[in-house]
């Protein structure tokens, strides 16, 4: 899998202190996709690296709400970077919502169990406090992102008027509801799905 630690790459590790860091995070994704976040425990996560004890984790993270920040700053970094080398920088705005969902779709396909990874600790991970962790920051990348190119594709009047955060939030819903479809069935026709929302999007955001 190799989500890289990217988040930990400013800490003045040795290469080998930092290959061990990159080893459980992987290895914390594999457990989350397959058991959930609830039995990701230390002595699981250990047990999939490969590692002789639980003290090789808390070596490099004091406790299960370190590592839960530095797997999601990963598995982040994982996605932007997929996105950032499939994504057509030179299409028009006009272009947005269908080259959105089709490299998300694609990323989907690639990499079921770091999106799965990545839903559980963004639903899951408690502060001190009992709050969530991650809220703002998945929030963001879930929506957020989006309805501001929305947003400024409406200002360049490329898209009908909608809300955009409305319209951005629909978009995530309907990708996750992909998602889950995966989960279910693996041999789904992913590309008639993909195309089905793209073509169903396009009408929805196009100027009349």
């Amino acid at each position: 899998m190799q989500v890289k630690d990217e988040f930990g790459a400013g800490l003045g590790l040795s290469h080998t202190e930092a290959t061990r860091r990159a080893q459980i995070i992987d290895a914390t994704v594999d457990v989350i996709a397959e058991l959930g976040f609830a039995k990701a425990s230390f002595a699981r996560i250990i047990e999939k690296a490969g590692l002789s004890s639980t003290r090789m984790v808390s070596y490099h993270f004091a406790d299960k709400q370190e590592l839960m920040t530095a797997t999601l700053m990963a598995l982040i970094d994982h996605h932007d970077r997929y996105v950032s080398e499939h994504t057509i920088t030179d299409a028009g705005r006009a272009t947005l919502v269908r080259s959105f969902l089709e490299v998300e779709i694609a990323y989907l396909a690639a990499h079921p169990r770091q999106v799965l990874a990545l839903k559980e600790i963004a639903a899951n991970a408690r502060g001190a406090d009992g709050s969530p962790m991650f809220d703002l920051v998945m929030h963001d990348l879930r929506v957020g992102r989006l309805a501001r190119q929305l947003t400024q594709g409406q200002r360049e009047g490329q898209f009908a008027e909608f809300d955009p955060e409305i319209m951005a939030r629909t978009i995530r819903h309907a990708l996750d509801g992909l998602a889950q479809q995966l989960v279910a069935d693996p041999n789904l026709d992913l590309d008639r799905y993909a195309a089905e929302l793209t073509a169903l999007f396009d009408r929805a955001t196009a100027r009349p």
